[in-house]
């Protein structure tokens, strides 16, 4: 049975679909560039192209819904692109799964599970959690799985690997966006798309929001130090106040809008992925030092 991931071309989608050719499983990778895994089927589509997606998913059993855009092309383009993963979605009579964050609960106690109350404050996490619902209310089985910031081969764009472990790989010390003492939960991104694919073949997961597992959780400067003794170099890392993101982020389109997310940094961000476990039994994840290694070689 054919799984279609959109989105194959980096990042959590390049993953899931790396991970599906790993398994001898039929897999469809849709891009609109090019870039999919060897061994899937290299399929160019434009997601805000509704008949473009539903002929992209035609025949999928299950559909990865893992496409993205930068943080300024969210509110234009994003819910246009979920309205089209659910059509084609009902054309094909497919399973959707989204790769989601977590960004929907807004500020949140320590720890919070997917029972946590969502109360988002900013626009994108607003965006986020109406989105969400939209799509749990589809006339097609939808799962949410939402994952904590990840970090791994093929991860561009995440925090823990573009501010502590890239500079770390290239000798130079690491900063972050925040404090740098409070517990934050990092996820490695070949275990984040081994979960999501779980909840791609397991009708439990459907109709619900589930977050995916993920290491022990550290401080973040817990997590620089670890990653410092794997690279053999003394992390002094730098934690730039809010003030400096700020400015950052009118020379880097990646960074703005980071602002209304800075509960995510300066409070403990501890997310609780026992009901995964408890459904579907334990989910073996890499520790930290080995998938730090992976992540830093990968960077090298």
């Amino acid at each position: 049975m054919t799984v279609v991931v959109l989105g194959a071309g980096r990042g959590i989608g390049h993953e899931i679909t790396r991970q599906l050719v790993e398994d001898g499983r039929e897999v469809r990778g849709v891009t609109r560039s090019g870039g999919v895994p060897e061994g899937a089927e290299d399929v160019r589509a434009d997601l805000m192209d509704r008949e473009s997606a539903i002929k992209a998913a035609a025949g999928a059993s299950v559909i990865h819904m893992a496409a993205n855009v930068p943080y300024t092309s969210w509110a234009a383009m994003l819910p246009t692109m979920f309205d089209n993963a659910v059509a084609a979605a009902e054309s094909a009579g497919a399973k959707l799964v989204l790769a989601d964050n977590l960004y929907s609960y807004g500020p949140v106690p320590e720890p919070f599970d997917e029972n946590t109350p969502e109360r988002p404050v900013g626009t994108k996490e607003k965006l986020r959690s109406a989105l969400g619902k939209r799509l749990l209310a589809a006339p097609v089985p939808v799962v949410l799985a939402r994952s904590s910031d990840y970090y791994g081969p093929g991860g561009i764009g995440s925090l823990p690997g573009e501010l502590i472990l890239k500079p770390l790989a290239a000798g130079r010390q690491p900063f972050w966006f925040g404090a740098l003492d409070v517990r934050h939960t990092f996820a490695y991104l070949a275990d984040t798309a081994r979960a999501q694919v779980l909840l791609g073949d397991d009708p439990r997961a459907d109709g619900r929001v589930w977050h995916t597992p993920a290491a022990e959780t550290l401080t973040v400067r817990e997590f620089i130090a670890l990653a410092g003794k794997v690279v053999g170099k003394k992390a002094k890392p730098m934690a730039l106040p809010h003030a400096a993101v700020q400015v950052m982020a009118l020379f880097d389109k990646r960074v703005r809008g980071m602002g209304e997310l800075a509960h995510q940094r300066t409070k403990p961000w501890v997310v609780d992925h026992s009901a995964f476990e408890n459904t579907f039994g334990p989910m073996p994840v890499t520790p930290h030092e080995e998938a730090i290694a992976k992540t830093v070689e990968w960077y090298r």
